[in-house]
Order: structure tokens, then sequence, then C-alpha cells
């Protein structure tokens, strides 16, 4: 009997390393994320991270945060599926399919993890969250981000075509965004895996500069759903971010 296939959607990341890196990007690599979210994980690291730890980039794409990272001070090490798309020092590089265990000498050897814009392209969010939970040394802690479903623009057009934003059929096909998470199901997975959520928050803003542009339904609907939410924290940046820790005593 044949093994089934796992979704790993990954050619566009492949073609990007034959490109140049273009605007959006650090010191000549390419950063596979919103404008300005690197920046923004930067001052969160910078504030919740233990300075020069040992750090673990996760789909690390180019390789753009984690030189942003070493330029910090940080003891990088860094993860990818695509490695020929990696252009630092590949000693540092583990080439690793995150949809798998990983390997057990790593187990405990990290301070700090980001995982930024990774969780949506992975089969099994509870797996990954343990297996990120296993890598961090006790008092580790873990910056996460991945694409806010939960703005009104984005429960708007999920009630319009059944799909969140960042998550239609050519966000799949391309990107590899594979797996919409609400926030309930990030902090289900997380806390079940062990983790303690020690910041929560947003990046970007939303849809709001671009209203113009959209059917009216569909700001009316928008509308709708903001008035019936009873949500205390509005949740409108594009991007929910997360700090997490592993606690010291299990």
């Amino acid at each position: 009997m044949n093994n089934p296939v796992k979704t790993i959607i990954v050619d566009m990341y492949r073609q990007s390393s034959t490109r140049s890196c273009g605007t959006n990007s650090y010191q000549g690599l390419r950063i596979h994320a919103f404008r300005g979210l690197h920046d923004f994980l930067e001052s969160k690291a910078i504030e919740y991270f233990k300075a020069e730890s040992k750090l673990l980039d996760m789909a690390a794409g180019s390789g753009a945060m984690s030189l942003r990272m070493q330029d910090l001070g940080f003891n990088v090490h860094s993860t990818d599926y695509v490695c020929e798309n990696f252009k630092l020092e590949p000693s540092l590089f583990i080439q690793a399919d995150l949809n798998e265990v990983f390997p057990e000498e790593f187990s405990n050897s990290f301070d700090s993890i980001i995982a930024s814009e990774i969780i949506e392209h992975v089969e099994n969010p509870r797996h990954f969250a343990r297996e990120c939970f296993k890598l961090l040394a006790p008092g580790g802690r873990m910056l996460l981000s991945t694409p806010n479903v939960e703005t009104t623009a984005s429960m708007a057009l999920f009630i319009q075509t059944g799909c969140f934003l960042w998550f239609s059929n050519k966000n799949y096909n391309i990107d590899g965004h594979i797996t919409p998470l609400t926030q309930w199901q990030i902090q289900k997975s997380f806390k079940e895996a062990g983790f303690e959520f020690v910041w929560k928050g947003y990046f970007g803003k939303g849809r709001k500069k671009h209203w113009w542009k959209r059917p009216l339904k569909l700001i009316l609907l928008e509308k709708c759903i903001k008035l019936l939410s009873t949500k205390t924290m509005e949740p409108e940046g594009e991007v929910f971010v997360a700090v997490l820790e592993k606690p010291q005593t299990q």
C-alpha cells in the first residue's frame, strides 16, 4: 500500500531563488511576508527574547530574518524545506519538512524560535506546536505569526465566498496557504502542547486603506459583522502575532 501524499506547495518559493529580491528585502535578501512585518517581529524579538540567545528561524526562506537576527547578536540557526532558496552560511542551515518529527538531537536546543508565516503552510498545526515545544529549552520563547482570518474583511469574504482572506484557491495553489487558523484554534493547539501565551497582538491595517475598491455589499456585510461581534479586542490587523513560552518547570 502506497503512503499518502503530503500537501507541500513550494513551487513559487523554489522559483524565487532565481529572481531578484525586489524592494521588500533585507540587505539584498528577499522577504516572503507583508512589507514591514519583519521589522515588527524584530522589535518583538528584542522585547521578549534573551539577548544573544541561540535562535532557530523556522521556514527561513532566503535567510532575511536569520540575517536580521544575526545582526542583533543572536546565535542563529535556520531551517526550511526549500534549501536552494537559502543564501547564508550553509553550515547553520537544517533542511527539514516541518510536517515531520524534528531530529531528536535538537530537542531542548534553542532558547528562541521565530516561526513567521509558516503554520498556515503545514498540515497539522498541533503536531507543529508539539515539535516547537520539544525544540525549546525550558524558559525558551517562540515568536509566531500567521494571517489573521478574524478581521471583519476576512469574515465577510468567508460568508460571501467560503474562503477566508489570503486563503482563496489561488493562495492555496500558489502561496501554499493550506491551513487557515482562528485564534481559538491557535490557542488550543499551543496550550495543549504545553506553551503559555506571553503576548498577543496584530500587525498591519487590514483592508481599511482600500475600502473604496471593495463591493458595497461586502462593505455592508463587514459593518454588520462588526456590530454583531462580541470581541473586546478589535482583530483588524492582517497578521496575528504571538509570543509563547515553554515553562521552566513541567
